[in-house]
């Protein structure tokens, strides 16, 4: 008899976990997927995609229903998950029977923030975080409403640029002093704002929301300079927080996100969680790379086999406002370390290799990135690059004899 394992969450970790699962415990479990999204799994790095019209709707969807049935995968989608009753091992569900579990896994995700400022909820405020809200923003752009994006992070940029495409004028505020602050370098970043501004959205560093205006309805964003500037809506990107609620309330430790340790158990011992509403020491990923090695090791660890989870080597890999942007590892440098720089603004390239005791240890790279994935494999193998370091600034081809390459 297969022991029920219920997931909470049907994104992108549930969907690997599930893959992960078929490939080393297929039939141990008989797995349940619970998710209030009204859809199947789909690739939540793409919705910039669809808002900018390169991808349909339909074209992200992770897997079709015929390959959740096929792995005898009972999916409930447009359900929420509202309490876990520990002692009885039930999770119960809006409006529905409780559900039994001899295995819960928790990938519950993050909710976008939204700033605690005067006017946040006027209508025309909203946030970018899952299709509906790439629906919504479809037909703000349609309308060719003016639209301030709050936030120069990823988020930010993939609405700002996606609200472009599709016809909106576009602010976007930024409380830093440049783009992408966790990922890329001052340089780099500087780059990428000239690039965006080159597609016709207007960028405002250092600038803080300090209220939205509007009477009903938003018709303008104040900044803490005194500065106005008008908008029919106002879309907060600057932020995500771990969806924890459902793992507090039943008592389960929780910092920023639920506490897991290396084989993503919480500290309840038949209760897991992975993705961005984990938190592994100290650390909650909200990004797509290390929920889906979380997912590798909680399927081994479920299958009986031996598991651990270190962490990751946090990196940026894809397409920002029709960008291409890479950053790995420690892409600043600290003490000791010295930087192999290479920047080309005219053609919209920068190169920046970061080389500490004889290693590649961080990179960042805008406009070309062919040799991304090949920089990532180096920082994490923590070999010596002696050997290459003349020419590894100009790729893997060039660096590698041909056999090796």
């Amino acid at each position: 008899m297969s022991e029920p394992l219920v997931i909470v969450g049907n994104g992108m970790a549930a969907a690997r976990l599930v893959d992960e699962l078929a490939k080393t415990a297929l039939g141990r479990y008989a797995v349940a997927v619970i998710g209030d999204e009204p859809r199947l799994a789909y690739n939540r790095v793409l919705l910039s995609s669809v808002l900018a019209g390169e991808t349909g709707s339909h074209e992200i969807e992770l897997r079709p229903q015929s390959w959740w049935r096929d792995r005898g995968v009972t999916v409930r989608y447009g359900y929420r998950a509202t309490e876990i009753d520990v002692g009885r091992r039930e999770l119960k569900i809006a409006g529905e029977e409780s559900m039994e579990y001899s295995k819960l896994v928790l990938a519950t995700g993050s909710t976008a923030l939204r700033l605690n400022v005067p006017g946040n909820d006027l209508a025309g405020v909203h946030t970018f975080r899952d299709t509906r809200d790439v629906d919504l923003l479809l037909s703000l752009a349609a309308a060719r409403k003016r639209v301030v994006v709050v936030g120069g992070g990823l988020l930010g940029l993939e609405a700002a640029y996606g609200l472009a495409k599709a016809g909106a004028p576009v602010t976007l505020v930024h409380l830093m002093d440049r783009l992408m602050e966790r990922q890329l370098d001052g340089p780099a970043a500087e780059l990428l704002k000239t690039l965006v501004e080159r597609k016709g959205i207007r960028v405002l560093l250092n600038a803080s929301t300090a209220r939205i205006h509007g009477d009903g309805q938003v018709e303008a964003v104040e900044l803490a300079d005194g500065s106005r500037l008008e908008a029919d809506a106002v879309i907060f990107a600057a932020g995500i927080r771990p969806n924890v609620t459902l793992a507090q309330e039943a008592g389960i430790a929780v910092n920023r996100g639920i506490v897991v340790n290396d084989v993503m158990q919480t500290s309840s011992p038949d209760i897991f969680a992975l993705g961005e509403c984990a938190e592994h020491r100290g650390i909650c990923y909200g990004l797509v790379e290390p929920a889906y090695e979380q997912g590798r090791v909680l399927a081994r660890h479920l299958a009986g086999r031996p598991a651990a989870y270190q962490g990751s080597v946090v990196a940026t890999n894809l397409k920002v406002s029709g960008v291409s942007v890479f950053s790995a590892g420690d892409f600043i440098g600290g003490e000791g370390s010295e930087s192999l720089v290479l920047s080309d603004v005219r053609r919209g390239t920068y190169k920046k290799l970061v080389i500490a005791d004889g290693r590649l240890t961080g990179a960042v790279l805008i406009g070309d990135t062919v040799d991304a994935l090949w920089y990532l494999e180096l920082i994490r193998a923590r070999e010596k690059i002696a050997a290459i370091r003349t020419d590894m600034m100009f790729g893997r081809s060039l660096a590698l004899p041909p056999k090796a390459a």
